[in-house]
């Protein structure tokens, strides 16, 4: 990717973002927290296939010369991808 796309693909997420938190605005909070349990509950379903796109992205990240310390913070394994999921949960947990 060049610099402008990258820089137009960050500007479009940015764009979609704001139109969903809209959307999320108008949610109730019992919505808003099935949505996160239910993405938690992703999460560890889809273990297996995120660990499998993250070897890939960690593989890309070393052949372009990112950190150590910038890897590891990429690197993911069952014990993280549980402490992410776990952490949904809490956020599910907060008040709104």
């Amino acid at each position: 990717m060049t610099d402008s796309e990258i820089h137009s693909a960050i500007l479009d997420m940015g764009r979609r973002a704001r139109a969903a938190s809209r959307e999320l605005n108008k949610l109730t909070s019992a919505q808003k927290n099935d949505i996160l349990r239910a993405m938690a509950d992703e999460i560890v379903a889809r273990e297996q296939t995120i660990l499998s796109a993250n070897a890939e992205d960690l593989k890309n990240a070393e052949a372009n010369g990112l950190s150590k310390a910038m890897i590891d913070r990429l690197m993911l394994d069952s014990k993280r991808l549980a402490s992410i999921a776990n952490a949904v949960r809490e956020v599910a947990d907060l008040p709104d």
